[in-house]
């Protein structure tokens, strides 16, 4: 190995520790990211206008011209991120998806990656069902994040292009791995895994001249989130936790956290003392005392699997609650949690689908109505 990939190994570390965190169930590393608006790249010049009048007096003389061909452009693409720019090749062809969740963004484009960093779940081909359709029969090399990703792995996977967007990469990461491949690393705008959603679509659209593209997706869920808005009008500035327990500590995600501006989207709102108390961090870890921050219209609690599900039920700290006795908890399974923590154009409408219905169940108001996934895992009041 050479003194290069000595460094890169090394370096990678830290991109494993933090995803080993989120393959044990370490649902504050769980994190989307974002990236910045299109940057301008150059466009093919458009073909001269002819007017109607001209193009039949042409005709009429049998003289024929043939407009000229649009020349396909070949500069690179010009994308701006934490780290600066990157220049991108035009039509890449070996596409590695090194975030956590940047594969779903790229299929939904219809790029398939050569490569995928594995995050948690065990889906095959580290692909989850709402998106695996979009393979199409093809197999990505899977990058391990449980350990430290295999720098020979990532190197045999012989990328074009790295998109990195939904990572926490460090200035030394970002420098190792450009060397490899031009690397598209998170947003300059946010802190890292604190970007919108849609913001780490535009940038993954921009890297490949699909801001339109991207555009589109975007809209897509943007209308569905009006439509839920708009059946269920008892959304509307209802306030909504985002929950989950690591080490068995409790915790919420603060309004900066993606799975909380889901919930925003149709209609909830994060309370202010999240922020608050959250500051610089994404999530706050609630103890005992501060119990009454749970005292929400409704409390959604995700979980990367069905120990640490148990691990919620089970928590102390849910025998003090008033929101079990009086059924304003919702629980979602490991892929539903999947969809909520990846949080991308495809897992979000899924995620739509199996939430909306027990959240309206659980902010009637009436205890007595069942929730559903409360029931099945033994949890209702």
């Amino acid at each position: 190995m050479t003194a290069r990939w000595i460094r890169l190994a090394a370096s990678l570390m830290g991109v494993a520790a933090l995803a080993a965190a989120c393959g044990s169930g370490d649902e504050t590393a769980d994190r989307q990211t974002a990236g910045s608006p299109p940057a301008e790249v150059s466009e093919a010049e458009e073909p001269p206008v002819v007017d109607a009048d001209e193009a039949s007096a042409s005709a009429s003389s049998d003289v024929q011209e043939t407009e000229p061909a649009l020349e396909e452009t070949t500069e690179p693409i010009v994308v701006t991120h934490k780290f600066g720019a990157t220049e991108v090749p035009r039509n890449p062809q070996r596409v590695l998806s090194l975030g956590f969740s940047d594969q779903d963004d790229l299929l939904a484009l219809g790029i398939v990656p050569v490569g995928i960093l594995d995050w948690f779940g065990n889906q095959p081909n580290a692909v989850w069902p709402w998106a695996q359709p979009l393979l199409d029969g093809a197999e990505p090399t899977v990058i391990p994040a449980v350990i430290e990703p295999s720098v020979e792995l990532i190197a045999s996977t012989e990328p074009d292009l790295i998109i990195a967007v939904s990572q926490g990469l460090t200035q030394e990461q970002y420098d190792l791995l450009s060397e490899l491949a031009p690397t598209v690393a998170q947003h300059a705008d946010y802190p890292d895994y604190g970007a919108p959603w849609q913001e780490r679509t535009r940038l993954i659209g921009a890297a490949f001249d699909m801001a339109d593209e991207a555009e589109g997706l975007i809209a897509g869920v943007e209308e569905r989130f009006a439509e839920v808005r708009t059946e269920h009008p008892e959304f509307e500035g209802r306030s909504a936790a985002v929950a989950f327990a690591f080490n068995d500590q409790p915790g919420v995600y603060a309004s900066s956290d993606v799975r909380a501006q889901i919930l925003e989207s149709i209609g909830f709102v994060t309370p202010p003392e999240y922020d608050e108390l959250a500051g610089d961090a994404f999530y706050v870890n609630v103890s005992e005392e501060r119990v009454d921050l749970f005292d929400t219209d409704v409390i959604v609690w995700i979980a990367t699997n069905d120990v640490v599900m148990q691990g919620v039920i089970d928590s102390p700290i849910r025998e003090i609650m008033r929101a079990p006795s009086e059924g304003r908890e919702v629980f979602t399974s490991t892929l539903v949690s999947g969809a909520f923590s990846f949080a991308s154009p495809l897992s979000i409408d899924f995620l739509l689908d199996e939430l909306v219905p027990e959240l309206a169940l659980a902010i009637d108001g009436n205890p007595a109505t069942e929730v559903p996934s409360a029931v099945a895992i033994g949890a209702a009041g």
